[in-house]
């Protein structure tokens, strides 16, 4: 006889998680959700003070921006990354520095075990330094010549260092958790800093004269908001149809400044025609760009890059 439904269906201990139960869990979730259309930035605000832009102006990746704003982060980056850059530099001459003082050490050390080894009447009692593998000298090894005792030593002696190389072999195969035997991290060098600075946005390189000035025509009918203050109410308008500039993708012509919508401008085949519908002046691909518009609350504006997902799994005991 099938039993009834358990009112423990969706506990811990009887059952999946629900939902809800997940969510208000706190050592384990995985929440995946879109932010709302009031988490996102309207077309024409600047990305940097979050506020209607003022004097504005685009980069090549079509964010809008402040003039003032934009410039001031770029000449505080320019700063930033010119220490960074003179620090990087410092850094390299340091390194280049001691490399060379142990470049001369080694050499040094090479001469005399050359002189050492060559002298029959000091080598058998000279100590002797093995060559460090940092060493790039050019000198040849020594030649042991002399009596028959010179020949049986230095014979003895690397007969010793054979010896010594299969027992670090031997000692890093059987005893590789040995604190010696663990291999070091080799030292990274960082590349240099960039001489311009970075998009606030996309973090790509960004010169003063890579910024096109926009004409931005405000609407005289904004949309209600409970604080007048609050930049909400502003709209901006499309230089050819006078509609709206909401969630819709909007191009600029670049040579003309003219602001037009792309539904506007395929119907009017603009780009096929590559004539401006304001001025009647001729363009070319390049001179167009896709303005970075707002997206509104529904699933299929924004795309993927509008979800937002959080993890937590510290385990029972967090």
């Amino acid at each position: 006889m099938p039993q009834k439904h358990s009112k423990n269906n969706g506990s811990s201990t009887y059952g999946v998680f629900s939902y809800g139960e997940r969510k208000q869990c706190s050592f384990m979730s995985s929440i995946d959700e879109r932010t709302g259309a009031d988490a996102q930035l309207p077309f024409g605000w600047c990305a940097l003070s979050l506020q209607p832009a003022k004097d504005p102006v685009c980069t090549p990746s079509g964010h809008i921006y402040s003039r003032e704003s934009l410039l001031e982060h770029m000449v505080s980056k320019g700063d930033e990354l010119k220490a960074a850059r003179a620090k990087w530099d410092a850094d390299r001459a340091r390194e280049a520095k001691e490399a060379g003082q142990q470049r001369t050490e080694d050499d040094r050390q090479l001469l005399l075990e050359f002189e050492q080894t060559n002298d029959a009447t000091t080598s058998a009692s000279a100590p002797k330094r093995q060559r460090t593998e940092h060493s790039q000298s050019n000198f040849a090894q020594a030649v042991p010549t002399g009596s028959h005792a010179l020949v049986v030593a230095q014979t003895s002696k690397k007969i010793d260092f054979e010896a010594k190389d299969k027992h670090k072999t031997d000692l890093a195969r059987t005893s590789f958790w040995l604190p010696s035997q663990q291999p070091s991290a080799q030292k990274k060098i960082p590349p240099r800093p960039p001489r311009r600075p970075p998009s606030p946005v996309t973090g790509a390189e960004l010169r003063s004269k890579d910024l096109v000035s926009l004409d931005l025509r405000r609407s005289s009918v904004g949309k209600a908001s409970q604080n007048k203050n609050d930049g909400h109410d502003v709209r901006f308008l499309c230089h050819v149809s006078g509609d709206e500039i909401t969630t819709q993708e909007v191009l600029l012509i670049k040579p003309t400044g003219c602001i037009i919508l792309e539904p506007v401008a395929r119907k009017l085949k603009v780009l096929e025609e590559k004539r401006c519908p304001v001025t009647g002046a001729s363009f070319r691909d390049k001179d167009v760009v896709k303005l970075k518009s707002g997206v509104s609350g529904y699933a299929g504006s924004g795309g993927a890059a509008l979800q937002v997902k959080v993890h937590r799994a510290q385990g029972g005991g967090a």
